[in-house]
């Protein structure tokens, strides 16, 4: 037997806690890597059903793992005095994810990274319905980062712009259904952020999540049976599989934003165009064009700025009136 005495719990140094960044950090490299197999998956199934059969799907389950967190927090967390808003939300955002769905389906041609960098665009989408809908004031700085970041979606979206000089730059152009897809899925989703501004002060994250699962399961209900489809056993344990991962990814990203500092926290999320690319690389086996690197470079140099920029303003006192 060891002489040695034994060890007392209450003098061992402990262990440090991860700040509030550091935190958010683990959550949104979680929600990214979530969010990645989610749309992988998601491609994968549209082989078999229809993207807005798997948008139906992916609400209902994720309503199923809602029932039992909102329970856990209180019932009368889901109390609203905005019910009209709450549903417009509701319906921008079940546009938005159900266009990302279809963006990303096998019904186009659009590669998981292309799908990625045009969505980066939400963050310049908020700041122009931010200033026409909530009224938020916007300097010149922040709309001169909202257009050079738009310049940035052109580019992705028009092959050879950037060799504007080249009499054949951009021929054969043509803007095909996913490219449109992945921009509507990118308004109607700044569209329902810009309301959760409002809404957030009243409701809790868990209950706008909850919210919007139902009301997305309702407004799709009816769609669900024009494009019903039959999958076999197997295929509903993967659409199963991806509402969870859509779900806890979901979950993980207003962990992270609700944790951590914005500006620190926010441009983590462009970790996604990176997992997307590894993604593409594994299940397809292509890279992007020098035209999504660059346009998607821009788009996030854009938002950041617009980020810290905002970060900036709430920071000066309410009497200031004008951005500098």
């Amino acid at each position: 037997m060891s002489d040695s005495p034994p060890s007392n719990p209450a003098s061992e140094p402990k262990r440090p806690r991860l700040s509030g960044n550091a935190l958010g950090a683990v959550f949104m490299v979680l929600s990214g890597i979530g969010f990645t197999i989610y749309t992988v998956l998601a491609k994968q199934l549209s082989v078999d059903v229809h993207p807005v059969f798997l948008a139906f799907w992916r609400s209902a389950f994720a309503l199923i793992f809602s029932v039992p967190v909102i329970l856990r927090v209180g019932l009368h967390q889901m109390k609203t005095k905005r019910p009209g808003l709450l549903f417009a939300r509701s319906l921008f955002g079940t546009l938005g994810f159900t266009l990302a769905m279809v963006a990303v389906s096998d019904l186009f041609t659009l590669s998981l990274s292309q799908f990625n960098a045009i969505s980066f665009s939400r963050s310049l989408f908020v700041t122009v319905l931010a200033a026409i809908i909530l009224r938020e004031m916007v300097g010149p700085h922040r709309w001169g980062a909202v257009a050079v970041g738009f310049v940035g979606v052109l580019i992705m979206v028009v092959p050879g712009v950037f060799m504007f000089w080249n009499p054949d730059a951009g021929s054969g152009f043509q803007l095909d259904g996913g490219t449109l897809s992945a921009i509507g899925s990118a308004f109607f989703l700044a569209f329902a952020i810009v309301l959760v501004k409002t809404l957030s002060a009243e409701l809790s994250a868990v209950a706008l999540l909850t919210y919007a699962n139902i009301l997305s399961t309702v407004l799709l209900l009816p769609f669900v049976f024009v494009f019903w489809s039959m999958p076999d056993l197997e295929t509903w344990g993967w659409i199963f599989f991806m509402a969870m991962t859509g779900f806890v990814s979901q979950f993980c990203y207003i962990s992270g934003v609700s944790v951590g500092d914005a500006s620190f926290i926010s441009p983590l999320d462009y970790l996604r165009l990176p997992m997307a690319t590894v993604a593409d690389l594994l299940v397809v086996g292509l890279l992007p064009g020098i035209n999504v690197w660059i346009g998607a470079g821009i788009i996030i140099v854009s938002a950041v700025y617009i980020t810290i920029r905002e970060r900036k303003r709430q920071a000066q006192p309410v009497t200031v009136l004008k951005e500098r």
